[in-house]
């Protein structure tokens, strides 16, 4: 062996090490959900950000500067900001969330995501579609961004839904959530074990020209 093929030899021993590790919490992660749902979501939302991490501190090894499990822990880690924004898939999450305050409580009660649809504990259902991606720091109304009105990072990712009629031929019924006014736009930003919910009116644009009557509500709801 020479000199200059051993330490590319410990590296590879190392990534080796190091994937195998990953493979073992990947799956543990996936068998400790409760239902199959879950577990995808786990592997989506937490599986994913967590192999870019480690791919990014394995990628620091040969220069020398490794650190060990603790290096390991904390790029498997991570933290618990919202996604960022990023081209991806727009398919909603399933799952049932409680309110989580009293405003989303008296407005909306519970809030259950199954397929494209919005379901309320109030009885009221949206109908929703792919629309697209925003970040935080985008305008949803003159000199008002997502980020300012969720608490967000700038660089969190906003998933904006059209409001679609609930079957074919017929058109969108009234929301009390909009004040009997039809919902046009739903933007829902994901953060592991919280929903948070934005409605805007039919009819008006979402972006910097809207008008702020535009916004019918925010509402936060956390996983049960």
């Amino acid at each position: 062996m020479t000199v200059a093929t051993a330490p590319s030899q410990t590296a590879m021993k190392r990534l080796a090490g190091v994937l195998s590790f990953v493979c073992l919490v990947l799956f543990l992660l996936a068998i400790e959900q409760k239902h199959t749902v879950a577990a995808w979501q786990a592997v989506r939302y937490d599986a994913a950000p967590a192999a870019q991490r480690l791919a990014d501190w394995v990628g620091r090894l040969p220069s020398g500067g490794a650190d060990g499990l603790d290096g390991l822990k904390a790029a498997v880690a991570g933290d618990d900001r919202p996604l960022a924004a990023e081209p991806g898939s727009t398919a909603i999450l399933r799952g049932e969330y409680g309110p989580a305050d009293d405003a989303t409580r008296a407005a909306a009660g519970a809030l259950t995501l199954v397929r494209a649809e919005l379901r309320f504990e109030t009885g009221e259902r949206l109908r929703t579609r792919p629309l697209r991606i925003v970040s935080g720091g985008e305008a949803f109304a003159p000199g008002q961004t997502f980020a300012a009105r969720l608490n967000a990072p700038a660089d969190a990712q906003i998933e904006l839904r059209e409001v679609v009629a609930p079957a074919r031929g017929r058109t969108i019924p009234p929301s009390a959530l909009c004040g009997g006014e039809p919902a046009g736009v739903a933007a829902l930003l994901h953060r592991r074990d919280r929903v948070d919910l934005m409605l805007f009116r039919a009819g008006r644009p979402v972006g910097p020209d809207a008008p702020p009557t535009a916004l019918c509500g925010v509402w936060r709801f956390t996983a049960r």
